[in-house]
């Protein structure tokens, strides 16, 4: 089971990730992706992965596009490693790491 808490501001959509992102799980949360990008396109998207317990191939690879539309990832102890290879696959350099996420953005660190 996944679920997806969405918090927004005015330049950032956060979608907050509790459980295993696989399978129909992975397609679920594209369709919320989606549905961000047409009601909110100029946004940043955020997705909060610190709640995340498993990621199966269909979630890696939703990430993986995700991080190459621009997407911002936050990492949490038991996703850094997924994360990290998603970061080096694409060539970026740029990825967050936290522990604890107490709110999507609160200092506007991130924009």
């Amino acid at each position: 089971m996944l679920m997806i808490t969405v918090t927004s501001d005015s330049a950032i959509v956060a979608l907050r990730l509790d459980g295993q992102l696989a399978g129909s799980n992975a397609r679920e949360l594209a369709r919320a992706r989606s549905a961000v990008r047409f009601n909110r396109p100029d946004e940043t998207v955020l997705f909060d992965l610190t709640g995340v317990t498993a990621i199966d191939d269909v979630g890696k690879e939703f990430l993986a596009q995700a991080h190459s539309n621009g997407d911002r990832l936050i990492a949490g102890a038991g996703t850094r490693a997924i994360i990290d290879e998603i970061v080096a696959r694409s060539g970026t350099k740029y990825a967050l790491y936290l522990t604890h996420v107490a709110a999507a953005d609160p200092g506007g660190a991130l924009r």
